[in-house]
């Protein structure tokens, strides 16, 4: 009896066991960049660099899950027409108010679900963004090749910064009619285009 026992175990085992084995890409950080741009009296554009990340891909190559760790140190902006206007905007939005890196070096992006849209290389993803500690749900669709040991993936999305408290506002101070009026200047969303470079580990 002990025998069928445990040979009915093993067989339920099998029987319900993943498919696909999962590899592992790690993202190439020297390769890879966000550009981000927002709309306010004129445009203000720039990149971000990441720190880590990583893709899991079934043995036949399709993209599950990953995460991706940005450096909020290194956001850059790059329109101003002289290095002190940009180094006026990058100070700026590394204040509390903004990105406030001193407090949140990093942000992150758990990707949770990626689908195949029906066309050809182009897939749904669905996780979670962190930013300044505030997580949300994000959705965006993303162009993923693989070639040999590399997979790329670019993607154009937009987020709301409303949702990351990412505006005039000092949290602690609260509302401030001054960083109000300054907001209001500012499109809620942000243009964001994804270039990752990922290779086998």
């Amino acid at each position: 009896m002990i025998k069928k026992t445990t040979l009915a175990l093993l067989l339920l085992l099998l029987a319900t066991a993943p498919v696909f084995a999962q590899q592992h890409y790690r993202l190439d950080v020297k390769k890879s960049k966000l550009l981000w741009k927002v709309a306010t009296i004129g445009n203000h554009n720039g990149y971000l660099l990441f720190n880590d990340g990583r893709m899991d891909v079934t043995d036949k190559g399709e993209p599950i899950t990953g995460y991706f760790t940005m450096d909020m140190k290194s956001i850059r902006s790059q329109d101003g027409s002289t290095a002190a206007d940009r180094a006026k905007v990058d100070k700026e939005i590394t204040t509390p108010g903004f990105f406030d890196t001193e407090a949140y070096p990093t942000a992150t992006m758990e990707v949770k679900q990626i689908t195949p849209t029906g066309n050809a290389g182009v897939y749904r993803i669905k996780g979670n963004l962190t930013i300044k500690g505030i997580s949300n749900p994000v959705e965006l669709s993303a162009t993923i090749g693989k070639n040999g040991d590399t997979i790329t993936a670019k993607a154009d999305a937009g987020i709301d910064r409303s949702k990351w408290r990412i505006d005039f506002h000092e949290e602690k101070k609260g509302w401030d009619p001054v960083a109000t009026l300054k907001d209001n200047l500012i499109s809620n969303d942000i243009a964001v285009t994804l270039d990752l470079t990922f290779t086998k580990q």
